[in-house]
């Protein structure tokens, strides 16, 4: 198993890629009902049954990801700053015997 790159550089090269993910699960989330639409009306159908209500609750999950990155996003920040701040108690890589 590959140890983690915990130095800063890591951290940031780490939250870019996590952030482009959860920007793109936000936005459909965030907009689902209005793409749901938009791809019924390509096929020349009609999405019933689908409303404020219901787009409602997708926000309620768009923001329930963004809570999840954020805590993430706390966490790997601790961790970094332990691992930078006591380097002498960072796991290191296993040698692999051949």
């Amino acid at each position: 198993m590959a140890v983690r790159n915990m130095s800063w550089s890591g951290f940031f090269k780490r939250q870019v890629k996590y952030t482009l993910g959860i920007f793109a699960i936000f936005l459909f989330f965030w907009n689902s009902v209005v793409i749901g639409e938009w791809v019924y009306a390509l096929f020349a159908g009609e999405l019933r049954g689908y409303g404020p209500g219901q787009q409602r609750w997708h926000r309620v999950w768009a923001m329930g990801f963004l809570g999840m990155y954020l805590v993430g996003f706390l966490m790997d920040l601790i961790a970094v700053w332990h691992w930078n701040k006591y380097p002498d108690k960072r796991p290191q890589p296993k040698e692999e015997s051949k």
